[in-house]
This record gives C-alpha cells, sequence and structure tokens, in this order.
C-alpha cells in the first residue's frame, strides 16, 4: 500500500521552523544554507560529468545522455554528498522547482537509503512514483509555507489581481504560484489550465495544447465531467496575442456532476511560454 504525499508535510514546515524563516519569501538560497546542501548545475551534454553520479546505472546499449532525457531527469540528488545538480539548460522558474524538489528528498529521512542504492534496478516504478509524489508535496508547502499561504490567500479576492499579488510577495513563478492558490486557498470551484497559445507551435513533450489541467477539490467533486478540450475553445476566442501579460477574460458555462449548467469567470495570462487561465465560479445559471 502506497503511503500518502501529505505525511512529506510536516517535515517541510518543521525545516522552515528550524531555519528561522518566520515570513515570506522563503527562498531557495535559504534552505540550502540552513540543510548545508551545495547545489551545482550540470550540462545535460557533459557526458564526462555525468558519469561522476551515473557509475551505478548498469544500462547498456544506451548514451547516458539519451538515458537522462528519456526520464526527464532535471536535477540529481547526491546524499553520499549532500549535493544537488540541476539541469543548467532550464528555465529559472524550474530550475528552483527542481532544487525545492530535491531538498524535500534530503529532508525525508526514509527517502535517503533508496537513492543511496541503485535506484535504477532496485526501485519498483511505483513506489518511486510514491517518492516523486512526495517530494512534490513537500516541495510546494516547503515553497509557500505551507498553511502560511492559505491564511493569506483567504484573505484575497479571487481573482487574477490577487495572485499576482501573491506572487510578488513570495517571489515564486506565475503558474507555481497560480497552482497553489487554486489547490489550497478558498473553497470553491476553481481550476487552471496551462496551455500552448494558439499562436505558437505544440512543444515536443506535450500531446496536444493543454501542458497541465488543475481543479481545486470542489471544482472536482461538483464538474467531474469538465475537462480542458471544453475550455480551450473559449480560450482561444478570447485572447489575443502579446508579448506578456494579461491576453483575454471572458465567462463560460460548464456542467455540473447533474448536467446543470454553471456560470464561470475565467482570466488569462501570457507568461512568455503559456497561457495560464484561472477560472472561477461565479453562480447556477437560472432560467426565466
Amino acid at each position: 500500500m502506497r503511503r500518502p504525499a501529505k505525511r512529506s508535510i510536516r517535515p517541510s514546515i518543521r525545516t522552515i521552523k528550524d531555519a528561522g524563516l518566520k515570513e515570506p519569501p522563503f527562498l531557495i538560497e535559504y534552505i540550502l544554507e540552513y540543510l548545508d546542501i551545495d547545489r551545482e548545475f550540470y550540462d545535460l551534454e557533459d557526458v564526462t560529468l555525468l558519469r561522476r553520479f551515473w557509475h551505478k546505472v548498469k544500462i547498456k546499449g544506451q548514451k547516458l545522455t539519451n538515458i537522462a532525457r528519456k526520464i526527464d531527469l532535471h536535477a540529481i540528488w547526491l546524499p553520499d554528498r549532500d549535493q544537488i545538480l540541476v539541469d543548467t539548460s532550464l528555465p529559472e522558474p524550474k530550475k528552483e522547482w527542481a532544487s525545492f524538489h530535491d531538498c524535500v528528498h534530503t529532508i525525508l529521512e526514509w527517502h535517503r537509503p533508496y537513492f543511496l542504492g541503485d535506484t535504477a534496478q532496485t526501485l519498483d516504478p511505483d513506489f518511486q512514483e510514491m517518492l516523486e509524489g512526495e517530494a512534490n508535496y513537500g516541495s510546494s508547502c516547503l515553497m509557500f509555507g505551507g498553511k502560511l499561504f492559505t491564511k493569506e490567500a483567504l484573505d484575497t479576492t479571487p481573482e487574477w489581481k490577487s495572485i499576482g499579488l501573491i506572487k510578488k510577495r513570495y517571489k515564486k513563478s506565475w503558474v507555481t504560484t497560480a497552482r497553489r492558490y487554486v489547490q489550497f486557498s478558498h473553497d470553491l470551484p476553481m481550476a487552471l489550465v496551462i496551455s500552448t497559445p494558439w499562436w505558437k507551435d505544440i512543444p515536443d513533450d506535450q500531446e496536444d495544447r493543454c501542458r497541465h489541467f488543475i481543479p481545486s477539490k470542489k471544482f472536482l467533486m461538483n464538474f467531474p465531467s469538465v475537462n480542458p478540450s471544453m475550455i480551450l475553445p473559449e480560450i482561444d476566442e478570447n485572447s489575443y496575442e502579446r508579448r506578456g501579460s494579461p491576453v483575454g477574460e471572458f465567462g463560460l458555462c460548464l456542467p455540473d456532476v447533474n448536467t446543470e449548467m454553471h456560470e464561470f469567470y475565467a482570466e488569462s495570462f501570457f507568461n512568455q511560454h503559456y497561457i495560464i487561465t484561472f477560472l472561477v465560479y461565479r453562480g447556477k445559471i437560472k432560467y426565466v
């Protein structure tokens, strides 16, 4: 039976407290200094460097760079050296996320034995997925101070302007802040659609234009049949090409679990890579 990702919350909160961090922003530099972890950046094309930490992986007939790309390797924790290596080609927000992610691996004591061993051969894929889930859950908590974020977010009006203010205070990326807002703020049906703009080509690592679809618990409960394909046409019709900043706003109707229609308000923002569309519940449509 899998252990829940939520058990990574307490160690993350304890780390923030022990590091003496009482107010945001909770910066990765503070966390690395407290944990006494060295962070370096590696080049995926540098096979010599890769061999330094990949010597335990016994996979024949494949180049190390191909293996690294295949598993989407962005950062590596080396527990025997108390060191984190982060892919230098990543955009800055992803470098930060990868760094927080691997810091959580270091503070979850039950992760260390598996990273010290030959994880490529001894870890069951489901168990490996569980470890990564715990690290993802804990890293979001570490970046936003756990319940402190929720307390502050609940004092805001659920709209894009509020996400912008919180982003500025916590000094995190638009995507990371908006995701946290949808999942850990108001008890409302809300959702986030992160998609490739209609004026850009779909990246090679995406199957379609939707990169991520993040619903709140209330949204998932009340609107289980709603999927990105129902929302993307509205985003396309109501967004315009622009280098950055807000690119559109609109209302749309979505069916609930009983096929009754409800109104949502959506705001779209372009971060120069993706359109981030924030949807928030307005109310049930009343027919006269």
